[in-house]
């Protein structure tokens, strides 16, 4: 038996991690790649003043090749850190220890802790929102599918939990793809604003940098694939924000899919259904139980993302020109909401692929209930003769009582009545309960949410390599 590692956080369960986070997203934020990515900004750092001068050349080609984990002592590093209390000196003088001791004076060299971890962070959200870009357009891609394929199957729409008109399931899904396609957008449009370096000292005044400081800020930037800044960003901390707001909103869209697959599963409905694998046990007491466990998980995912994002907000009041309090809450609300986003997505993926439509069910509950689906119809085809607002109040005292399931009885007590039995016969009345004729501009619209999902720009395919300590029993992100 393999030696126990703790694991006190439902993230890197050794039991439940599935259902919180997905591999690919955990080795964006384990802790040796963070490490790691904050001697890679170091580095980067190192080689942009060597090419301006602020450093001698022949220095950052003797530190940059050290500034590589693997060569230093991980276990004076986080004795350090609970030595020191300081999250990034104890990296530093491992560092130093590793290369030449003149060469090591020149290492972090006129920048702040922040600048490093928060230009580290902006890479972090980079590799994360890559794999969030990839995932949302395999979603798209299968509901786009899904609803061309269905944008005929005529089904009960409902509001307020009750029957209302006829809809078509293809539109219900576009509608799931018309937010998906809008949450799509948020994330790459935010993107330019939140990809951004940091490299303004102490107070965000470049003064260790000298005249050079803005021109070093571009380079540095540019060098990591990110955008520089106008201003210092140590203690206005809205991109983060912003940036998983807009988890919680892909994720709150995900659970309204979740939600819907749920509620049509119902024993009473039976329309819909997540993909069941032999094997699954729903309870220890009813053999016969098939949950929705993973449009449940869905759900609970976003509640979670929610509650990272309104955590968040709290690090946009903070105090002078730096204030750490905000950097703690990201490293935990940041991690969280992007781990269990990506999650969401994976389980959103499943469940889309194998959705089941019972269409015997659907075409079952539609004819049940055509005749009160369709008074709608009935009230504009009474109201040519009638009046619309004198139909709707003839309808509304005939329905009353009537039962769904009864197919003659509304129609029976309207054409008791002398205003319409003058103007209708019967089979006029039968023709317009039929559901399938009011779907209105269904296709059209279906069509119109097809139209963006084709022409979306597919974005570069994430590719998160395996952290170089992987299978390490230090390293929690295998």
């Amino acid at each position: 038996m393999s030696p126990c590692r703790l694991s006190s956080h439902i993230i890197d369960s050794h039991f439940f991690a599935n259902g919180y986070g997905t591999d690919e997203a955990r080795q964006v934020f384990c802790d040796y790649r963070r490490m790691q990515r904050w001697l890679d900004v170091e580095a980067t750092l190192a080689r942009c003043q060597a090419e301006l001068g602020i450093i001698p050349k022949p220095v950052a080609d003797t530190i940059i090749p050290t500034a590589r984990l693997e060569l230093l002592d991980i276990t004076a590093i986080t004795t350090g850190i609970t030595t020191t209390g300081h999250s990034l000196i104890p990296l530093l003088k491992e560092w130093q220890r590793v290369t030449n001791p003149a060469a090591g004076q020149f290492i972090h060299y006129g920048a702040t802790t922040q600048d490093i971890q928060d230009t580290a962070q902006s890479l972090e959200i980079k590799d994360i929102s890559a794999i969030l870009c990839r995932d949302l357009e395999t979603i798209i891609s299968m509901l786009a599918e899904l609803a061309d394929a269905n944008r005929n199957l005529v089904t009960v729409g409902r509001s307020h939990g009750q029957h209302a008109l006829p809809t078509t399931m293809g539109l219900k899904i576009a509608g799931w793809l018309d937010e998906t396609l809008r949450n799509h957008a948020r994330l790459t449009t935010c993107l330019p604003r939140l990809l951004v370096a940091q490299l303004f000292g102490g107070v965000g005044t470049m003064a260790a940098l000298s005249r050079q400081g803005l021109t070093l800020l571009d380079r540095f930037a540019s060098a990591l694939d990110l955008v520089a800044p106008l201003s210092c960003w140590h203690s206005s901390r809205d991109r983060t924000v912003e940036f998983v707001s807009i988890l919680a909103l892909i994720t709150g869209g995900l659970a309204r899919i979740a939600n819907e697959v749920c509620q049509l599963a119902r024993n009473e409905i039976d329309e819909m259904a997540e993909p069941f694998i032999f094997g699954q046990i729903g309870s220890t007491t009813m053999p016969h139980k098939k949950n929705p466990e993973l449009c449940e998980q869905v759900v609970v995912l976003s509640r979670l993302v929610k509650g990272n994002a309104s955590t968040l907000f709290d690090s946009l009041c903070n105090e002078h020109e730096r204030d750490y309090r905000a950097v703690r809450l990201e490293w935990v609300a940041l991690t969280e909401a992007s781990i269990f986003t990506c999650a969401a997505l994976r389980m959103m993926k499943t469940i889309v692929a194998g959705l089941t439509i019972n269409r015997e069910r659907i075409k079952e509950n539609l004819d049940r209930f055509s005749v009160l689906l369709s008074t709608e119809a009935l009230m504009f085809l009474l109201g040519k003769k009638i009046g619309k607002q004198s139909a709707h109040s003839l309808i509304y005292e005939a329905s009353l009582g009537c039962s769904g399931c009864d197919p003659d009885g509304l129609i029976d007590r309207l054409m008791a009545h002398p205003d319409i039995k003058q103007h209708f016969c019967r089979e006029d009345l039968e023709k317009a309960v039929n559901p399938t004729l009011h779907t209105g501009l269904s296709e059209e619209i279906i069509d119109r949410v097809l139209a963006e999902a084709h022409a979306l720009p597919r974005s570069h395919p994430a590719q998160i390599t395996p952290c170089q300590l992987q299978g390490s029993v230090l390293c929690q992100c295998s």
